[in-house]
């Protein structure tokens, strides 16, 4: 494949595409799914266990995963995203419906920390922080989440509430924006594709490590092609001294990037609702978040749960930015502590 070729690729959708064939990537669950995963759940709580110790072993639910084989072979690497309906959130408290969210999960991936706290089950909730604040993330506020990719294989989200007003979903197909470029803007694919960039670690770098480390926003490995974008930490790694001061032709590039990321025959739009549950490969996709105003009460706020996994199907595959983070993230502080429980917050 020449590289301003269009990639041939089930995760190379369009916004048209994509919704014209849900049943590649949306599961609806039945009455005898819940039952499986309520019978699970109480093997879990029988057997005292809690998350994050519990393995695909200790949440049997071997009648569902058989239904979902073709669904997760897709994620891994055919259309790379599956969503599950269906799922009656309101009848768990937040730590049992986190348990199945967990169990599941595991039938997935193997667990990937996501921050330096070792955290393996994280919490997308407004904490209040700001962008400006050098040790947070974007998560962690009410702000518009601009088009990016997670530090992971797989991301997997369940949505416990959803806010009032605003926090839609954005997801775009990574491969059809590299498409997009090679059709339209040829120069700037091919300076994304030969450009390592320096990608702030956000205070999470190893000890004695640079605080920055470096990856390509497309990559090459034979015919794979994979993105990885988090334009907001380029961007901040200026900060330090040490870090490549951005060119013209870097910041073009990035701005000709984002706005294909928005381009409106690409760019899917959606509110999740509480109970539903995504999975995204982020090797072949971005997504972001639209601003939103949460609810007063703070037991009423927009909350999801959000897993990050290492899929063995990308052992070997994945580019060397992903690797430098899986192995960084093995490094990171583990404790039993890496679970926030909420019932009795």
């Amino acid at each position: 494949m020449g590289i301003m070729e269009k990639i041939n690729h089930p995760a190379a959708w369009t916004a048209e595409s994509l919704f014209k064939n849900t049943r590649e990537w949306v599961y609806q669950l039945t009455d005898e799914d819940i039952t499986e995963l309520n019978q699970a759940l109480a093997y879990v709580e029988a057997n005292g266990l809690v998350v994050p110790k519990l393995g695909k072993e200790d949440f049997p639910i071997p009648v569902l995963m058989e239904k979902l084989k073709r669904y997760k072979q897709e994620l891994d690497l055919g259309m790379g995203l599956f969503q599950l309906k269906g799922f009656p959130v309101e009848r768990y408290s937040k730590d049992q419906a986190s348990a199945i969210f967990w169990g599941l999960g595991m039938h997935f991936g193997k667990p990937w920390a996501q921050n330096n706290r070792g955290h393996l089950l994280g919490d997308v909730i407004n904490e209040g922080k700001t962008i400006d604040d050098p040790s947070a993330r974007g998560y962690q506020t009410t702000i518009t989440l601009n088009m990016h990719t997670d530090g992971a294989d797989l991301v997997g989200l369940l949505f416990l509430k959803q806010a009032p007003v605003g926090g839609e979903s954005t997801v775009v197909s990574a491969l059809s924006v590299y498409n997009l470029l090679a059709e339209t803007n040829p120069a700037v694919l091919q300076h994304l594709l030969d450009t390592e960039f320096c990608i702030d670690w956000r205070n999470e770098e190893r000890p004695g490590d640079l605080p920055f480390h470096r990856g390509k926003i497309f990559s090459r490995n034979g015919d794979d092609v994979t993105c990885f974008a988090l334009t907001v930490y380029i961007q901040s790694a200026q900060r330090h001294a040490e870090a490549r001061r951005l060119t013209e032709q870097d910041l073009a590039a990035i701005a000709a990037f984002e706005q294909a990321c928005e381009h409106p025959s690409l760019l899917v739009s959606f509110k999740q609702q509480a109970g539903d549950i995504f999975y995204l490969n982020n090797h072949f996709h971005a997504h972001g978040r639209s601003s939103f105003t949460d609810a007063e009460d703070p037991k009423e706020r927009r909350h999801l749960r959000r897993l990050w996994l290492e899929s063995d199907a990308w052992a070997g595959r994945r580019p060397p930015v992903m690797q430098n983070i899986l192995d960084t993230s093995r490094h990171w502080e583990k404790s039993d502590t890496t679970v926030q429980m909420w019932d009795k917050s």
